[in-house]
C-alpha cells in the first residue's frame, strides 16, 4: 500500500504546481477574447450583428449612437437580461498606423518600447493612445496600430448602459485575417482591398503580422491627381481579396478570434478581468491551502522512505566526489602547464590583410608584410606614402603608426618606396608578459 501512495503523492504534487503555474501565466489577451459572445461590425453607416445578419442604421458615429444600435440588435425579441460580452469591428478611419524599426526587440518588450516612443511617432496627437501590434523581431520594419483611449472608454461606458460589456475593439479588416487557408503557405503575403462609402484601405498580412496599411478617405478620393498618386504607392498584389459588400463578413469563422493580435481592450474591460481573476485567485488560494495542509502531514509518513533513499544517495555521491576531485586536479594541472601556449595573443592576420586591402588606394601596393607579437611591418610603393600613413593611423584597430625607414624613389620607378610599422589594439603583449614572465 505504501508503494502505491508514493506515486499518487507525486502526481498530486505536480498537478497542484501545474494549476498554480497556469493561473499565474494566464494570457490576458486570450482570456478577454474568449469571453466574446456578440459581434458587431460597422459598414456604410450601419451596425451589423454578425451572429444574426440583422443591421441598424446609425445616426452618427458617436459612442451613444453605436451602443444604442447594438442594444436594439442584441436585445430585440429577447427577455434575457444577462450581460453580453461584445467585440466591435470599426472601420480603418478610427485607427492610426505607424511604421517602426525595432529589429531584434523581443515581442514581450515591444509594447513598452513603442509606448515610450509614442511622442516621437505621433508628436502632434493631443490625447492618449492605446496600442495593438503583432511584432516580428526578425523583420527590419513592423506596423503598429493606435486607437484613442478616450474613444475606447466612451464606447465602453455607452455599451455598459445597454447591459453589454465591450470587451474588445478590433479593426474591421483584421477579421478578414481569420479566413480559411489564409496562412496555408508560410510567409505568403495576403492583401485585402476594403472599399466602402468612407474610402479605400489596402491591408496586407504575413503570418498574422501587418506588412501594409494604406488608406484614403472618400473626400481625398475626389482629387483625381492625389488618388492616382495614392494608388501608385498601394502596391496591389496578385492574391488580393476584394471586400466591397457587408456580405463578405458573414462567411468568416470567428471561433478562433483569440488568434487575432490587432485588438484593443478598453481599460475598464481589463479591470473587470482583473477583478474576476482576484476572485478566482481567492478560490484557488483556499484549494491550495487545503492541499498544503495535506502535504504538510505527508513527511511524517514518508520519513522512513526518505531516510533510506538519501542515505544511499549520500554514499553514492561521496564515492563519485572522490573521482571528480581527482579529475579536477588533473584538469587544473593541465591548464597550468599549457596556459603559456593557450593564452598567447594571436592576431587575426586575414582581418588585418583585408583591412589594408580596403583602405590602401588602387595606385599603391604592398610588397612586404610581416606581423610579430602584435607589431605589423609593411613596405611597398605609392605616389603619396604620407597618405598611406594617415589612412592607417585613422583606423580604430591600429595604433602608433609610423614610418620605419625613409621614403625613397628607386631608379626606373615613379612611385616612392616606403616602410610603415603599426601596432594592433587587440594584442596586449605586455599583459601576457607580466602574467607569465613577471619581473621580480
Amino acid at each position: 500500500m505504501l508503494k502505491n501512495f508514493v506515486p499518487f503523492f507525486n502526481r498530486l504534487k505536480y498537478k497542484v504546481v501545474f494549476s498554480v503555474s497556469s493561473f499565474i501565466k494566464t494570457d490576458e489577451h486570450q482570456e478577454l477574447l474568449k469571453k466574446v459572445d456578440s459581434h458587431f461590425l460597422i459598414w456604410d453607416h450601419e451596425l451589423i450583428n454578425l451572429a444574426t445578419g440583422q443591421s441598424h442604421v446609425l445616426k452618427d458615429m458617436s459612442a451613444d449612437s453605436i451602443a444604442s444600435a447594438a442594444g436594439e440588435l442584441i436585445h430585440k425579441g429577447s427577455k434575457n437580461k444577462q450581460t453580453f460580452h461584445a467585440a466591435l469591428y470599426l472601420p480603418d478611419l478610427e485607427f492610426v498606423a505607424t511604421e517602426y524599426e525595432l529589429p531584434e526587440v523581443a515581442a514581450q518588450n515591444i509594447t513598452s518600447a513603442l509606448s515610450y516612443q509614442v511622442d516621437e511617432l505621433m508628436p502632434a496627437y493631443p490625447g492618449k493612445l492605446i496600442l495593438a501590434v503583432n511584432h516580428n523581431e526578425l523583420k527590419e520594419k513592423n506596423i503598429a496600430l493606435w486607437l484613442d483611449q478616450l474613444r475606447s472608454e466612451r464606447l465602453f461606458a455607452a455599451f455598459k448602459n445597454q447591459n453589454i460589456e465591450l470587451t474588445a475593439i478590433i479593426p474591421r479588416v483584421a477579421l478578414a485575417f481569420l479566413l480559411k487557408n489564409i496562412n496555408a503557405v508560410k510567409n505568403q503575403i495576403r492583401q485585402f482591398k476594403e472599399l466602402d462609402e468612407n474610402g479605400i484601405l489596402y491591408a496586407a498580412v504575413e503570418n498574422q503580422s501587418l506588412v501594409q496599411w494604406h488608406n484614403i478617405n472618400s473626400r481625398d478620393m475626389k482629387d483625381e491627381t492625389y488618388l492616382y498618386q495614392w494608388e501608385q504607392k498601394a502596391e496591389p498584389l496578385d492574391n488580393m481579396t476584394l471586400i466591397e459588400t457587408s456580405a463578405f463578413w458573414q462567411q468568416i469563422d470567428r471561433s478562433h478570434l483569440d488568434q487575432l493580435r490587432y485588438t484593443f481592450f478598453p481599460e475598464s474591460a481589463r479591470q473587470n478581468l482583473k477583478q474576476r481573476s482576484r476572485i478566482k485567485k481567492g478560490r484557488l488560494a483556499i484549494i491550495v491551502g487545503a492541499v498544503a495542509a495535506f502535504l504538510a502531514a505527508t513527511p511524517f509518513i514518508l520519513n522512513s522512505i526518505r531516510d533510506a533513499k538519501w542515505e544511499q544517495k549520500y554514499l553514492d555521491y561521496k564515492e563519485k566526489t572522490a573521482e571528480v576531485s581527482k579529475m579536477r586536479r588533473t584538469v587544473t594541472q593541465f591548464e597550468d602547464n599549457w596556459a603559456l601556449f593557450i593564452e598567447y595573443p594571436r592576431a587575426d592576420v586575414m582581418a588585418v590583410i583585408k583591412k589594408l586591402n580596403t583602405i590602401i588606394p588602387k595606385n599603391s601596393w604592398i610588397k612586404g608584410f610581416e606581423i610579430k607579437s602584435g607589431v605589423v611591418e609593411i613596405d611597398g610603393y605609392s605616389p603619396n606614402p604620407t597618405e598611406i600613413l594617415e589612412l592607417i593611423s585613422h583606423q580604430a584597430e591600429f595604433e602608433q603608426a609610423a614610418f620605419n625607414q625613409r621614403t625613397r624613389t628607386e631608379r626606373g620607378k615613379d612611385n616612392e618606396h616606403f616602410g610603415i610599422t603599426f601596432y594592433l589594439n587587440s594584442i596586449n603583449m605586455e599583459a601576457y608578459q607580466e602574467k607569465h614572465f613577471p619581473v621580480n
